[in-house]
Parts: C-alpha cells; structure tokens; sequence
C-alpha cells in the first residue's frame, strides 16, 4: 500500500498557521492543511469556562483530542462523562460528540483532524463572522457545506 501524501516535517516554531477566535474560544493552527498535503490539520483550543460546541456529527473528518489542561464535559453518541487533563478523546467521523469547558479555568485541548482541509476552511470561515450572535441561516449552512449536523436546540445536554 503506498501513501498518497509525501508526508512531512515541521522543526519545532515552524509552520503556517494563524491564531483565530471561534465563538470566544482561541484557536491556534500548528499544522494546516497546506502543511501536511491535506492529510491533517492541528490546532491548539483555548475554551474558557462554560464554553464549548453543542452535540454536532462531522461526515467527512476524524477528529482526536489531547485535554492538556482544565476540565471538560463531554457528549459522546449518548453518554456524558466528565475528563480532565490527559484524558484523549476520539470523535470518529459519523458519531454524535460535543463537549463544554466545566472548571473554574480555561481549557486546553490539542486537535488532531484528518483529513485536514474541511475542518481548516470551516473554522477559518466561522473565525470570520461578524461579533455578536451569528445570523442562524448562515451559519446553518456553512454547517451544511461542511457535512456537519448540529442537534437541533433544546436538546436535554446542551
């Protein structure tokens, strides 16, 4: 089996990303999908206390996290369990995951999706959105375009 990606090194304070706020929580791109050939996409995640993303289904992308710091609830396909720094979640394509920050301080969370540029051009496009609530339509369907489906509102968890 050979790889369809010539993959890569990055030295240690290289790379090509940016530094984005996404619905007040910071996010720090440390591989993009220009780096890897579009295999992965790495980021930072500061979420401050409180916050985090509702339950959601990506169709294109894995996703694994590294909690490095706080503490977090987290949903995932039915069960709710609490973690806290070390704890590595997986959050494979298809299945029904969300998570919210739940210590008295910030989070940090490492990010490892592949492929890498779906997830990439969505959170860049939400890092673009104007302050204050975001119009539900358009963020409906850049949801949509991205092969994500949210829970609707006043699901139990969220």
């Amino acid at each position: 089996m050979t790889s369809q990606t010539p993959g890569f090194i990055l030295p240690a304070g290289t790379g090509h990303g940016q530094t984005m706020t996404v619905f007040g929580q910071t996010i720090s791109e440390r591989i993009t999908a220009e780096d890897s050939h579009g295999s992965t996409y790495i980021f930072d995640e500061v979420t401050p206390p409180g916050m985090g993303v509702p339950p959601h289904r990506e169709s294109l992308e894995d996703e694994v996290v590294l909690v490095r710091s706080g503490n977090f609830e987290v949903f995932l396909n039915g069960t709710v369990s609490d973690v806290g720094p070390g704890a590595i979640l997986s959050f494979a394509r298809g299945s029904l995951h969300g998570f919210r920050c739940t210590g008295p301080a910030p989070g940090q969370t490492t990010w490892v999706v592949t492929p890498g540029l779906n997830s990439q051009t969505f959170l860049r496009a939400l890092a673009a959105f104007p302050p204050g609530p975001p119009n539900p339509a358009r963020l409906e369907a850049l949801h949509r375009l991205h092969g994500i489906t949210m829970v609707p509102p006043g699901d139990p968890w969220w």
